[in-house]
């Protein structure tokens, strides 16, 4: 693995004056060929396919040194990947994967990386838990749900409905989501900003509900019902390759953040590459999409909500 050039983390940022500023990416997708014919006696083979069928002109890898590079520009506190590093879990992607975002990776205390289904995606990757391998640094180490502080008043709630299935559609095991409701229950003790971290989203905008339902989180249902009692709280989601800041009709306390897909090929202009820059400052929300306009970066803002965090109705966790 190549030595990281050390760059971009020296300015304070906003969780010195009361907030924090986040970067949240998400399916970066790095692929890479395989066509060993032990690697291909499972799901992979479909992967695979898809890859040599096209997938592999969807996602442009050239592009993936300019979104390091705009990153480390904006000097974040804290960076969020919410999953989909690789495209078949293959070793090789993942060391790849590794390998291409070392400069963001420096500080493990300041990067959370969550895993998505794409990096789940064969029970073999599974067993010998090639995503902990490459990434389980950047977590709290353990069984998923856990709860990561990332600043005074700010803290993630890890969850992992990612599964090896035949299909896309994924899974919050009962046992994760009664253990991720205890972390969450006191009022007394909840973070004051809550940052709920789940590769899959449990709703999505209009324009995205019926891409979503075909890889749907399959108990979207009981989780939405649980989050919609926590409290005014972020959702960051991947997983759906589109870019959007929006409020859930299920989920009403809810922020629900998708950063989309950075180096996703975009001919239409309807789903522009990019990432997301959030930052929470004492009450207030914002959340500005970077995009990948084709020649340069683009900034545009998604959302922008004072008091979402409203002092009387949470606790501060000190």
């Amino acid at each position: 693995m190549p030595t990281p050039r050390r760059r971009g983390w020296t300015r304070p940022g906003a969780a010195e004056v009361g907030g924090v500023r986040i970067i949240q990416l998400s399916d970066i997708h790095v692929w890479r060929y395989a066509f060993n014919p032990f690697r291909l006696f499972n799901k992979r083979a479909v992967g695979m396919a898809e890859l040599v069928m096209g997938r592999a002109r969807k996602f442009r890898l050239e592009r993936l040194r300019a979104v390091v590079d705009q990153v480390l520009g904006l000097k974040p506190d804290h960076i969020l990947i919410t999953g989909d590093l690789t495209t078949t879990a293959l070793p090789d992607e993942f060391r790849a994967a590794r390998a291409a975002l070392a400069d963001l990776l420096i500080d493990s205390g300041r990067v959370t990386v969550i895993p998505g289904n794409h990096d789940r995606y064969t029970t073999g990757s599974v067993r010998y838990r090639q995503f902990e391998e490459w990434f389980g640094v950047f977590a709290p180490q353990g069984p998923y749900p856990w709860l990561r502080p990332i600043g005074a008043e700010t803290a993630i709630l890890g969850l992992d409905a990612t599964r090896s299935h035949l299909t896309a559609t994924g899974f919050l095991p009962p046992e994760q989501l009664a253990r991720a409701k205890a972390l969450v229950a006191d009022p007394a003790t909840r973070p004051r900003r809550l940052i709920v971290a789940c590769h899959y989203p449990v709703a999505a905008p209009p324009p995205y509900t019926t891409e979503l339902a075909h890889k749907r989180l399959r108990n979207s249902d009981t989780a939405a019902a649980w989050l919609s009692e926590i409290g005014p709280h972020l959702y960051c989601c991947g997983h759906v390759h589109a870019a959007w800041a929006f409020i859930p009709a299920q989920v009403p306390n809810q922020l629900c953040v998708n950063s989309g897909a950075p180096l996703l090929r975009d001919p239409t202009g309807l789903r522009p590459p990019g990432f997301l820059e959030i930052t929470l400052q004492e009450e207030d929300v914002s959340v500005i999409h970077h995009a990948w306009a084709g020649a340069e970066w683009s900034d545009r803002p998604l959302f922008q909500a004072p008091h979402f965090f409203p002092a009387a109705s949470i606790a501060v966790n000190r």
